[in-house]
């Protein structure tokens, strides 16, 4: 394989840093990792990954498509600074995800199940499935084409993260985008919408509304808070 993994920041996130730094090079130590940030003032924290940095005068989806320009691999996975892993990944499945985006059977393949209903979407092979109409977009982990991702980024538009979002998902039914998720029916549901995934076990997302989400994840945050020395009462907690 020879996807990069992406991670996009701001400073004002820089006390996850130590937390997605250390849980990236732990379970991706051979992979190819890019930071999208606004200014990073140790990079020292970062060694071993390539470092982008933005304009944050920028609107979001300029930032992103800027940095994305600036990337070499063809195949890419995209994070915010707050969907770090949490156990190890399967690489054979993702390799198997990269090889049909690369060969053009995919252009997006999520790595979890998102639904606003519970019913199972249509099937496109054994445990990938088409993604709802109104949820062929969103930012979490997925194996995209850098091109269309830039694409993506450039075109669909919104002055905000969660306005893009939204006219993403749009734009990539529009586009007629080829748009799966990866699930195999025995994940946990998180939250309302989405379910954990078994082949890149990630917290999604770790901080909601700017405190950690110890409504979903409890117990995990609370041991790795723990040993990365992050009190999380600094943050604060939604729970």
């Amino acid at each position: 394989m020879n996807e990069a993994y992406i991670f996009y920041t701001h400073s004002d996130y820089s006390d996850i840093w130590p937390i997605m730094v250390s849980q990236t090079n732990k379970f991706l130590p051979n992979k190819k990792k890019y930071l999208f940030s606004n200014k990073v003032d140790n990079s020292t924290v970062f060694d071993g990954w390539e470092i982008i940095l933005y304009n944050e005068n920028n609107i979001y989806t300029k930032r992103v498509s800027s940095c994305l320009e600036q990337v070499c691999e063809d195949v890419v996975i995209f994070h915010h600074e707050d969907m770090f892993l949490h156990s190890e990944p399967d690489f054979e499945v993702i390799s198997r995800l990269v090889d049909k985006v690369e060969k053009g059977e995919a252009e997006i393949i999520k790595f979890c199940r998102a639904s606003y209903n519970n019913i199972p979407d249509p099937k496109f092979d054994k445990f990938i499935h088409y993604t709802p109409i109104n949820l062929r977009f969103a930012i979490q982990p997925s194996v995209f084409l850098r091109n269309v991702l830039i694409d993506i980024f450039l075109n669909a538009g919104g002055q905000t993260i969660w306005e893009f979002e939204v006219k993403a998902s749009n734009y990539v039914l529009q586009k007629q985008l080829k748009s799966f998720y990866y699930y195999t029916g025995k994940e946990t549901k998180r939250g309302q919408y989405h379910w954990d995934s078994f082949i890149y076990p990630y917290v999604a997302t770790a901080v909601v509304k700017g405190k950690w989400d110890f409504e979903c994840y409890p117990n995990l945050l609370s041991k790795l808070l723990s040993d990365h020395n992050i009190d999380p009462n600094i943050r604060g907690k939604n729970a």
